[in-house]
């Protein structure tokens, strides 16, 4: 953990941060994202060939979903603590994050190719609605990103 401590930004305010570890903006993105403790992703699709996740520190929830007769229906909800897995738009939609109250948690995720944008869900009871989303850093390289 010693070597991605630079890469490891947590923002007080936000479920969590995604932090830029390197790219080439062709094939692949390889980001930390930082948890902070009992937050989650919004449910999401994949608009890539796939995502690797490692969990880093602490312990990282994923829970998959498919659309079935207009909603999101759950199909499976795993904890890990270590390993890693895999995800992309075959598999059905998911949501991440950590299920710890107190404690924050770490995973690394390799995207390829990159992404700009993905589909994401606030409400699971209406698979029909869904709204687009920009992916943005938290920080790039180890350096705080600023938005205008």
């Amino acid at each position: 953990m010693e070597e991605l401590q630079r890469f490891a930004h947590f923002g007080p305010s936000r479920n969590y941060t995604r932090n830029l570890i390197s790219t080439d903006n062709e094939t692949y993105a390889l980001m930390l994202l930082c948890w902070n403790p009992g937050k989650y992703s919004p449910v999401h699709d994949h608009p890539t060939d796939g995502c690797w996740v490692k969990v880093i520190q602490g312990h990282v929830n994923e829970v998959r979903y498919e659309k079935q007769d207009g909603k999101l229906t759950e199909t499976s909800n795993v904890v890990f603590t270590s390993g890693v897995t895999y995800m992309d738009d075959s598999l059905g939609l998911h949501k991440v994050g950590n299920p710890h109250p107190a404690i924050n948690a770490i995973s690394m995720h390799l995207y390829s190719p990159p992404y700009e944008k993905c589909r994401v869900w606030f409400d699971t009871k209406d698979a029909c609605k869904s709204s687009v989303s920009v992916a943005n850093y938290y920080t790039e390289y180890g350096e705080k990103v600023e938005y205008s």
